[in-house]
């Protein structure tokens, strides 16, 4: 039953790494949570990841999301388009005690199915 518990909480702070990993910046830091299960891994052409610049609004909506080129490794400008498109569905904890536009960073990583 202990070893149970300890599968359990290891693979819960896993799952947490793993979501709160791919997002940083003043989001995390003034931790507000993303409220919609989004994946941070899609099918795509090319293998890679796509770095963007996430502004959130009070509601909790992704109201911008910018490419930044110096931490992408996707240069294909479809790519760039279907994880942008992707990014602008994620949802974030909403609340008037968080900055109108809220900013972070999301990192995409896109895989090319085999």
């Amino acid at each position: 039953m202990n070893r149970k518990k300890i599968f359990i909480t290891s693979f819960i702070t896993l799952l947490f790494s793993l979501t709160y990993g791919q997002i940083s910046g003043d989001i995390t830091k003034d931790n507000r949570k993303p409220t919609t299960n989004q994946a941070f891994v899609i099918e795509g052409h090319v293998t890679g990841k796509i770095v963007f610049e996430i502004s959130v609004d009070n509601e909790g909506k992704v109201t911008s999301a910018k490419v930044i080129e110096s931490e992408s490794t996707i240069k294909s400008s479809p790519a760039k388009i279907k994880a942008r498109n992707h990014v602008m569905t994620f949802q974030f904890e909403p609340g008037t005690w968080f900055p109108k536009y809220h900013q972070g960073r999301v990192a995409i990583t896109m895989v090319r199915p085999k």
